[in-house]
């Protein structure tokens, strides 16, 4: 039997909270009047867009379209500009993981349904999935930029005092070879 489509939130603020896809059309973002509005800092206001078009058998298919956003958008952890999208496909909105459900009947899908077990002891539990986003700050870029201005300036009077220094040494020996 199938349901409908929808996301469901993985990331930990709002795990469990899930959103119906609805229209053909649903913008995703943190602005208020989106479709979709997940109030995070790492996602943009328009993040991006789900739609839908007809497919082959009648089924709809499902795309995400990045928005030109400021954090990215992944699924199953890839950098995505556009890209059709499956069920149990892990969509990340800047730093926001959900869980895309088509609703379709997976009765036929190509994937085996056996249980799988894999062991994670091994894995260092601090690895983080999710990529560090670093560009959270709106003014991240002048204060990088300002930073290394600082370092130039404080390089620039290092060399200067270095020079000044060196010709004060040599004014002193050629004064002391010059009285001998």
């Amino acid at each position: 039997m199938a349901g409908n489509p929808k996301l469901t939130v993985l990331f930990e603020k709002m795990r469990g909270k899930t959103f119906e896809l609805n229209k053909d059309e649903m913008t995703v973002g943190r602005k208020d009047g989106v479709d979709i509005c997940i109030k995070d800092a790492s996602l943009s206001g328009f993040h991006a867009t789900i739609y839908q078009r007809d497919g082959e058998n009648g089924k709809k298919v499902f795309y995400i379209k990045d928005n030109d956003s400021t954090n990215g958008t992944r699924v199953n952890n890839v950098p995505v500009t556009e890209q059709e999208l499956k069920t149990s496909d892990v969509i990340l909105f800047g730093g926001v993981e959900v869980l895309f459900d088509s609703g379709e009947d997976d009765s036929n899908a190509n994937y085996s349904k056996h249980t799988h077990t894999i062991d994670i002891s091994g894995i260092d539990s601090k690895i983080a999935t999710a990529p560090t986003l670093t560009n959270l700050n709106p003014f991240a870029g002048k204060e990088e930029k300002k930073h290394a201005m600082q370092q130039k300036v404080f390089i620039s009077i290092v060399a200067a005092v270095g020079l000044a220094v060196v010709g004060l040494m040599v004014f002193v020996i050629l004064k002391i070879v010059g009285a001998m």
